[in-house]
C-alpha cells in the first residue's frame, strides 16, 4: 500500500468537502497575477517560481484551492467544460475535478490519488495556468477547450 503524504478527510457533514482543512500555502507568480495556492498535499504545490518580489500584505490576484482527494482514483480523463459567465466546471473523469469562480477569482480543484505527481506538474499545472490565463485575458474559454480537445486527439 503506498504511503501518501496528505491526511484523509471524513466529515459526514461535508459530503462535497468544502471544508477540507488546506494547511499548505505558496504564493507564486503566474504571468502577471499573483497566485495564493493552498493544499493538503505537499506534492499539489506547484514547482513555479514563488512570488517572492510582490509584497505579501498586498494580497494576490486569486485563490487556488487544490485538494488531494484520497476517495477518488484513476487516471487523468479528456478535459470537458461547463461554462457561463461566472463559472467553468473541468471534468477530468473521476481523477480531476475543477471549479473556476470567476467573480470571485477562486479556483477550486479535487485531484484524485492515482494522479501522480510528474503528471501534476507537467501536465495539470500548465493546463490550469492555461486556463486561468486565458479567462483572465478575456479570451473565450470555449475557444481554449475547443483547443484542448484538439490536442487531445493528436
Amino acid at each position: 500500500m503506498p504511503l501518501h503524504n496528505f491526511s484523509t478527510y471524513a466529515d459526514p457533514l461535508d459530503l462535497l468537502r468544502r471544508f477540507v482543512p488546506t494547511p499548505l500555502k505558496a504564493i507564486y507568480r503566474i504571468a502577471s497575477l499573483c497566485v495564493m495556492v493552498q493544499t493538503n498535499d505537499f506534492a499539489l504545490l506547484p514547482t513555479l517560481l514563488l512570488g517572492a518580489d510582490r509584497d505579501a500584505a498586498a494580497g494576490w490576484d486569486l485563490e487556488w484551492k487544490l485538494v488531494r482527494d484520497a476517495d477518488s482514483g484513476g487516471p487523468l480523463g479528456t478535459p470537458r467544460f461547463v461554462t457561463s459567465e461566472a463559472l467553468t466546471v473541468l471534468e477530468m473523469g473521476t481523477a480531476c475535478i475543477v471549479g473556476m469562480d470567476h467573480e470571485r477569482r477562486e479556483l477550486l480543484a479535487f485531484i484524485g490519488r492515482d494522479v501522480d505527481a510528474r503528471t501534476y506538474q507537467e501536465f495539470l499545472v500548465p493546463f490550469l495556468c492555461r486556463m486561468m490565463n486565458e479567462r483572465s485575458t478575456a479570451n473565450s474559454i470555449t475557444n481554449f477547450a475547443d483547443r484542448s480537445a484538439v490536442r487531445s486527439n493528436d
